[in-house]
């Protein structure tokens, strides 16, 4: 039914469950799972550091997030793709999905910056209303 599932991460603890559900459905379905890890723009800081190095360290971090599941994916034998860049989470997972013909978004239900959630809505939220595919929304207090 899905060829080709997305699992946009920010490696929150969420994420990683939406992580587990990914892998286990991309199993199910022989489908190809890619991994989307967006250095978002907007938690930059210019008080703490300038916004390129803020965004290059969140690239590395989101580097080391998306190879964690890339090999945890590997141990079920699933061919994945994967992109680590920067932008603005939801509109970067829209634009993904149509541009790879997702079937399916896998996503957690709340992500790593809580105070912009509650203020602008979750990412979640979004994409489940814009995306050009099914969303499956994992809780945070859900169980594998």
């Amino acid at each position: 039914m899905y060829d080709r599932i997305l699992l946009p991460t920010d490696g929150s603890d969420t994420a990683r469950l939406a992580a587990e559900h990914a892998i286990d459905m991309a199993d199910r379905h022989d489908a190809v799972l890619h991994v989307l890890y967006v250095a978002e723009r907007t938690r930059d800081d210019p008080g703490q550091k300038g916004l390129e190095e803020k965004v290059a360290e969140e690239l590395n971090d989101g580097r080391d997030v998306v190879e964690s599941i890339e090999n945890r994916a590997a141990e079920y034998g699933l061919d994945t793709e994967a992109v680590v860049e920067p932008g603005v989470p939801r509109t970067m997972i829209e634009e993904y999905a149509a541009e790879h013909d997702i079937g399916l978004i896998v996503i957690g239900s709340t992500g790593a910056s809580d105070v912009a959630e509650k203020l602008l809505g979750t990412v979640a939220k979004y994409v489940v209303n814009e995306a050009p595919a099914d969303v499956f929304v994992v809780r945070s207090d859900a169980e594998v």
